[in-house]
């Protein structure tokens, strides 16, 4: 789904219980500089910074970045454009990072997650939203309406991607009904 496309409504009705999840299961506190990666339009640094978050809206994409600016215009959040595999920030600059729906998108995940490992401070967290894997049923409905999302994977695939890119500890935090949306993983460095 897209945001600038036909898909917008759907989009924003399954995106606001994932955005509301990940909210909680980062525990924002008060000053904490976030990153949103792969931020998009912004709905969800938006969220981060009316949460207390100093919000660093990471994009690669220019129109994205310039439609997150204008939604998230007077609250506290910076912007630069980048992929995960690239993010021009000091090491350990960041408390914690979300990446909402994004991680499949990069085109190298692992240098992507050991650039979050970089960012990160010492204990910071990750919480990371994915497409859930699919049964059969569901498998065969994403084929036929020609999904890039039939092989998701699942807990096990994500938790041994961010272990081998450095993260020391992660676990499938309990979101409440937002799990029936996304996988949800929070991992630290």
């Amino acid at each position: 789904m897209h945001p600038h496309g036909a898909h917008r409504i759907g989009h924003a009705l399954w995106f606001s219980p994932v955005y509301a999840a990940l909210v909680r299961a980062v525990h924002v506190g008060p000053g904490e500089r976030v990153l949103d990666v792969g931020a998009g339009t912004g709905a969800l640094s938006g969220r981060l910074a009316r949460a207390g978050a100093a919000v660093v809206c990471l994009e690669p994409d220019a129109q994205s970045l310039e439609a997150a600016r204008r939604r998230v215009a007077g609250l506290d959040v910076e912007f630069v454009e980048a992929s995960a595999e690239h993010i021009p920030l000091p090491d350990a600059s960041v408390d914690a990072a979300v990446a909402s729906v994004t991680a499949h998108h990069w085109g190298d995940q692992r240098a992507g997650f050991e650039e979050l490992v970089r960012v990160l401070r010492p204990g910071g967290r990750l919480v990371l939203a994915e497409f859930r894997p699919a049964g059969p049923v569901l498998r065969q409905l994403r084929r036929i309406a020609g999904s890039k999302h039939v092989g998701a994977p699942d807990a096990v695939e994500w938790t041994v991607r961010l272990r081998d890119a450095g993260f020391s500890a992660v676990e499938v935090p309990r979101v409440g009904p937002a799990a029936a949306f996304a996988l949800f993983l929070r991992a630290t460095r």
